[in-house]
């Protein structure tokens, strides 16, 4: 059975001034899985994820969204392509100034022509799908680390898009938080059918969540492996895979 794909990399070659980063990268992300982007500490997978969603132009290589491909010199497709991916940061990125509504409620007045009663109710109705319906009118600041997670999971859906990333969203979240997050982008994958693309290091989550990863070796600066983390854990022929895969109950970034 052939699978549609919601994001495609190929041929990548990642850098700045000249140093190679990543190299050779070539992975393709099926439409409607939770795809994880795995690999020790600093072998790039932030780096990486920063150029999906182009913020950096790659040195070579291409990178399709959604069926389009990734140019940030077209400013106008660009910010288009933006609008259909949903972006999320690991303290939430949220206006600290502003109440948790009007940080949901920012990107539908940027893109949309929608009116106020129109964006009140979508804002209310994305708050109810993140379990923080009482709270629009609370500032981030009010909210634990958690429930920002979640307010920043609510913006990056207001405009319904069908590409999710994360990163990193259970850093610095206590065993139950981390949990209740994993559901809920699990409960986001399957209530509103967006492809999901994330950037951790927790491997709870990797094991509860994800239906393929790649894993990034440091040391050979590429991918080394791509699959089922339950069966790479203790079919890869790679050690460094396996040894990366079998740390269980670790908390800590590798």
């Amino acid at each position: 059975m052939e699978h549609k794909t919601a994001l495609t990399a190929k041929d990548l070659l990642l850098g700045y001034d000249g140093r190679t980063v990543l190299h050779d990268l070539n992975f393709s992300v099926r439409e409607g899985e939770i795809f994880g982007i795995l690999g020790n500490s600093g072998c790039g997978k932030s780096t990486l994820l920063k150029h999906l969603i182009g913020i950096y132009p790659p040195v070579r290589g291409t990178i399709s969204l959604l069926g389009e491909t990734l140019d940030t010199s077209d400013s106008e497709a660009y910010k288009n392509l933006m609008t259909r991916i949903g972006v999320t940061y690991q303290g939430g990125a949220l206006f600290g100034s502003m109440t948790v509504a009007e940080n949901v409620a920012l990107p539908l007045e940027l893109h949309t022509n929608k009116n106020a009663a129109e964006i009140a109710e979508i804002v209310r109705e994305k708050l109810a799908l993140v379990d923080l319906a009482d709270f629009g009118d609370f500032l981030p600041g009010e909210l634990s680390g958690g429930m920002r997670k979640r307010a920043g999971l609510a913006r990056a859906i207001a405009l319904e898009p069908k590409l999710l990333f994360f990163d990193e969203p259970s850093a610095g979240l206590d065993p139950l938080a981390a949990a209740d997050l994993d559901k809920l982008i699990l409960s986001m994958r399957d209530t509103l059918g967006v492809t999901v693309v994330i950037v951790t290091h927790e491997l709870d989550s990797i094991f509860a969540i994800t239906d393929r990863v790649v894993i990034i070796d440091k040391a050979e600066k590429t991918i080394v492996a791509e699959g089922d983390p339950r069966k790479l854990k203790s079919g890869s022929d790679n050690s460094f895979v396996r040894n990366f895969l079998n740390r269980n109950g670790m908390k800590r970034e590798f």
